[in-house]
C-alpha cells in the first residue's frame, strides 16, 4: 500500500483523531472527540499535512498531525477563555447585549488599485467586523479544487472556510463558504482582502478591470448602440457589464453584440467612464459589524 493510500486511509484517519483527541483531553481537560467545531477543523487541515510534508514516511506525516493540528486546536480552545477576559458583552443580560448588523462587502466595489476580484481593496466604514460567509462563482481555477479555502484580510489573518451551499442562476454557479472561527478582524478606512485555495496558492494573477479605449454612439442594422471600444476582453453576447466611474460603479449595460474589440450595448451617453468588469463574477463576503 502507497502512503498515499495509506494516509487518507479510514482507518489512519479515525487513530490518529482518537490520538489527538486523548492528548487535548490531557493537556486541557477538553474532550474534543464528538465536537463538530473540532472535527471539521480536523478535516479542514487533514490533506493540507500531506500536500505540505516531503516525507514517504507514514509515522512523520503523523506526527505532523499531532504537532500542527493539535497546535491549531490548541489555539481555537484558547480563544473562548480570552474573550471572557475582555469582552463586556459577555457579561451583560441577553436584552442589553449588543446586537450586530449585517453587512455585504462587494468585489466589483473594490478600488481600481486592486489586482483582481480575488485580491482587492474596498473602503469601509467601520472599525471592526465578524466574516460569516462568501458566495464565489464556479471558474475554471484551483480554487474549486477543494471544499475549503482561505481569506486573508490586511495581510495578516488567514481564516478557513468551507464549502456549506451549491446555487445555480441560468448558466452560472455559485459556491457559498462558511467561516469556521468566530474571529473579529479590526480594520479601519480601507480593507484589503485576499482569497486563497486550501494551499494557500492565489487562484487568479490576471488584472479583471477592463480599460474602455473609446465609447461612440452608432448605427448597427437600423438600431442605434453605444459602442465601446476594449482590447482583449473575455466577454460573451448577454452578458452584464458594470462600468466604473471614478473608483465606482456607477451603471450596468447588457451586451447586445461583439465585433472584436467592439462591444454594442443599449444606446445612453456615458460621461468619464473609463473601465468596466463583469457582473457576474462578483465576490460577496458577509459579515456582522
Amino acid at each position: 500500500m502507497s502512503t498515499y493510500d495509506m494516509y487518507f486511509s479510514k482507518k489512519n484517519k479515525n487513530y490518529m483523531f482518537t490520538t489527538l483527541s486523548q492528548l487535548i483531553l490531557d493537556e486541557t481537560g477538553h474532550n474534543i472527540k464528538n465536537d463538530p467545531t473540532y472535527i471539521d477543523i480536523y478535516r479542514l487541515y487533514y490533506p493540507s499535512i500531506f500536500e505540505n510534508t516531503d516525507t514517504d514516511e507514514i509515522s512523520i506525516l503523523n506526527r505532523e498531525i499531532i504537532n500542527r493540528i493539535g497546535t491549531i486546536i490548541l489555539q481555537e480552545l484558547k480563544k473562548p477563555i480570552i474573550q471572557n477576559k475582555t469582552s463586556n458583552a459577555d457579561i451583560l443580560p441577553n436584552h442589553q447585549k449588543p446586537q450586530r448588523k449585517s453587512l455585504d462587502l462587494h468585489s466589483i466595489k473594490r478600488n481600481l488599485d486592486s489586482k483582481n476580484r480575488y485580491d482587492f481593496y474596498i473602503d469601509i466604514d467601520f472599525d471592526e467586523f465578524k466574516p460569516q460567509n462568501i458566495t464565489i462563482l464556479k471558474e475554471m481555477n484551483n480554487l474549486f479544487s477543494n471544499d475549503t479555502i482561505f481569506i486573508r484580510f490586511n495581510d495578516c489573518d488567514n481564516l478557513s472556510f468551507i464549502l456549506k451551499d451549491k446555487k445555480l442562476i441560468g448558466d452560472d454557479e455559485y459556491y457559498t463558504y462558511e467561516c469556521l472561527t468566530d474571529d473579529t478582524i479590526l480594520s479601519k478606512d480601507k480593507l484589503h482582502i485576499q482569497i486563497f485555495n486550501y494551499l494557500m496558492m492565489s487562484p487568479c494573477d490576471k488584472n479583471d478591470i477592463f480599460k474602455i479605449m473609446k465609447l461612440k454612439k452608432i448605427t448597427y442594422e437600423n438600431d442605434i448602440y453605444t459602442c465601446l471600444q476594449i482590447k482583449d476582453h473575455n466577454f460573451k453576447v448577454t452578458e452584464e457589464l458594470g462600468l466604473l466611474k471614478s473608483d465606482n460603479l456607477s451603471n450596468t449595460i447588457f451586451i447586445k453584440h461583439i465585433f472584436d474589440d467592439y462591444i454594442l450595448t443599449d444606446y445612453k451617453e456615458y460621461k468619464d467612464i473609463n473601465y468596466c468588469l463583469k457582473m457576474n463574477q462578483n465576490i460577496s463576503i458577509q459579515i456582522l459589524i
